[in-house]
């Protein structure tokens, strides 16, 4: 397992780089959160609000009561974070292991959410219990998910981000149904270092202190892991049993701070990498390095979002929003040095392995077909009513079109754009398991949404189409970036997609924390709210797939050929680079298209290609009709669904569309690791 994936661990070019990187990081980070002080208070006046304060000052008794405390936390909880992100890259022995993309604190929020609703009273006995179920109970998803492949490095990095996305989808279905319990919930959850007086940091700091010993006392038995599970067992070392108390720790740690500040994201995951790649090889020098970098981070991270939110309009902008910001450059810095990548869940499987007996296109194709034709008839005339469901007469269809026609047939080539796209990333990585919507370019059309609400701006419904657009043109630039020396390799294509979704989380967790009812009405849209679009827009939608659909015929050729593998390719004259990047920039598009419409995350491109496999589709043609078939179908079931599940109100396809297909990726995860 140790030797299956490596960050690379160069040696430092200076002497004590490592210490003096350290020691820069702080004075920055210091220097940054003290300088609004300068002209208040004196040095050391400044220094002494850690302790006392001057009653006659009002900015002492500030420093003393606000900004000291905040500082405290801060570096308490960035170093906690960063020595249980260093322990559990140990324990799995991947280097891109964090409580972040385990799902943990992903996971923690979700169990306080729950336990708002459903146990309040548990919640307020201890919040640290309902974070704590949450976070255990994500962590041991992955850990089923993956245990088979004996936590393949980028499979529990998938795993836990498609789980943290899920519990994501979740949250965001409580608040929506339940905003009026929630809301400040979610203002808290975003990450906020805010303090008003030294209680929390005192409440905390015990606790953190003795989980850190804790994980300290297993530093012997876990250099052992080192070895190999079978020379660490024959050394006397119960290899499962340390490797869950670790990671029980760890779930503590985690879940510890997120009961107290909410979800403070990727500090442990950029402290480890950072002391990797400074040059700290030993155990001993990792935990103490994550553990320094770690407190800096935070403490930078919690300046920057101080910073905006006193050079913006005053709203809050919380602390888990800037680490996030850092979270995917440290992402993408690791993926650069992120060594044998080539291992992931339903690439390496053998053609045996899941081979469904063929079957008649036209008859699937018909089926399939038919099936739509009914749901569009459903949804357009059997609805409920105050009363009871009633059936819409057909002569009354041309008035209920203006209300269900266009979001109808915008969902329908919604999915029929995620369908065509997944299938064209599926055949050109060679992985069943991936999905358009893993390469983080619905997450980029979607952080240029939050940035147009967050900023004020007064954009129309086109304009708000065509800055999608372009955002999702950035992110592809920027990952064609990332795997172009990778020669657009599928795992880096895949991994480097989840590091660019890691910005739009992001701005979602901002535009959560800024309120109001534009910010509402930006979380329906990234969730899918199919009543926000027009005909036309639905009408130029239809349109552009048609246009796509005629460049789709040249790729077929090159879709057969692609998963005989690079040399196989390029020996029969396919110029895989070049090729792969067509294919690229037609997924994007695709993707794009259907991104402004459904929202970014509907894991309908990973479930459509499936099916079409699972019905026994196998040559690139005819995937591509049914999983087209296949995509629109399902999400003009999602449309339908969310105007009458919890009619009079609704909820937004593209978030019931992510339930499901969360679940199905999950469940697709866990079979192709056990083939």
């Amino acid at each position: 397992m140790y030797a299956e994936t490596q960050v690379a661990s160069r040696a430092p070019k200076l002497p004590g780089r490592l210490p003096l990187t350290a020691v820069l990081l702080w004075l920055v980070a210091l220097g940054a959160s003290a300088s609004p002080w300068f002209g208040e208070l004196a040095p050391m006046s400044l220094v002494s609000a850690f302790w006392t304060f001057n009653s006659a000052d009002y900015s002492s008794v500030l420093a003393h009561f606000s900004w000291a405390p905040r500082v405290s936390i801060a570096i308490l909880i960035g170093g906690g974070l960063g020595l249980a992100g260093a322990v559990t890259q140990q324990v799995l022995g991947n280097p891109l292991a964090s409580p972040t993309t385990l799902g943990v604190e992903a996971g923690g929020q979700f169990g306080v959410t729950v336990a708002t609703l459903f146990a309040p009273t548990l919640l307020a006995f201890s919040p640290d219990l309902a974070a704590i179920a949450g976070g255990l109970f994500a962590i041991g998803l992955v850990i089923a998910l993956t245990w088979r492949l004996g936590f393949s490095p980028v499979t529990v990095i998938l795993a836990g981000l498609v789980i943290t996305f899920f519990m994501g989808a979740l949250n965001m279905a409580f608040l929506l149904l339940k905003g009026e319990w929630l809301g400040n919930l979610f203002i808290w959850g975003a990450g906020s270092l805010v303090q008003n007086n030294w209680a929390p940091f005192m409440d905390l700091w015990p606790r953190v202190l003795v989980l850190a010993l804790a994980l300290l006392l297993l530093m012997r038995p876990l250099q052992l892991l080192q070895l190999g599970q079978a020379s660490a067992s024959s050394l006397g070392v119960s290899v499962g049993m340390i490797r869950m108390l670790a990671l029980f720790l760890v779930v503590l740690m985690s879940a510890t701070v997120v009961s107290r500040v909410g979800v403070v994201a990727f500090i442990g995951l950029a402290a480890p990498v950072l002391a990797r790649l400074l040059g700290a090889r030993t155990l001993v020098g990792r935990l103490l390095w994550s553990t320094v970098f770690g407190g800096g981070l935070l403490l930078l991270a919690d300046t920057l979002a101080l910073w905006a939110s006193t050079w913006g309009d005053g709203s809050l902008v919380p602390t888990g929003t800037t680490t996030a910001l850092i979270g995917g450059p440290i992402l993408l810095l690791a993926l650069q040095s992120f060594r044998n990548t080539n291992q992931m869940p339903g690439q390496e499987s053998r053609p045996g392995d899941f081979l469904p007996v063929r079957r008649s296109a036209r008859l699937i194709g018909s089926i399939l077909s038919v099936l739509l034709l009914l749901t569009f008839f459903v949804s357009m005339g059997w609805s409920p009513g105050l009363q009871e469901w009633s059936w819409t007469p057909v002569t009354q269809w041309g008035d209920a079109w203006v209300w269900r026609g266009p979001r109808l047939l915008a969902a329908i080539l919604a999915g029929v754009s995620l369908g065509l796209a997944g299938t064209l990333i599926q055949r050109m990585t060679g992985n069943v398991m991936a999905s358009p919507e893993m390469l983080g370019i619905s997450g980029g059309a979607a952080l240029v949404m939050v940035m147009i609400i967050l900023t004020g701006m007064e954009v129309s419904r086109a304009g708000q189409l065509t800055a999608a657009t372009l955002g999702a043109a950035g992110a592809l630039g920027l990952l064609i970036l990332v795997a172009r020396r990778h020669r657009f390799a599928g795992n880096q294509l895949l991994l480097g997609g989840l590091a660019l979704y890691v910005f739009m989380d992001s701005g979602l967790r901002l535009a959560m924390a800024s309120g109001g009812t534009v910010a509402s009405q930006l979380l329906n849209w990234m969730y899918g709210s199919t009543w926000l679009v027009s005909e036309s827009e639905a009408v130029a939608l239809l349109g552009l797939i048609l246009v796509i659909c005629l460049g789709l015929f040249a790729a077929i050729r090159p879709l057969t050929i692609l998963p005989l593998g690079d040399i196989s390719a390029s020996s029969l004259g396919l110029p895989v680079g070049r090729v792969r990047l067509a294919l690229l920039l037609l997924a994007a598009l695709l993707t794009a298209s259907a991104t402004v419409v459904i929202g970014p995350l509907s894991f309908v491109g990973l479930i459509a290609p499936h099916l079409a496999r699972v019905l026994g589709q196998q040559t690139v043609g005819r995937q591509m009709v049914v999983a087209a078939l296949a995509g629109g179908l399902l999400l003009a079931v999602a449309d339908y669904l969310s105007r009458v599940v919890v009619f009079p109100g609704q909820l937004p396809a593209g978030l019931l569309a992510a339930l499901v297909g969360g679940l199905y990726f999950l469940w697709g995860l866990s079979r192709h690791g056990r083939a």
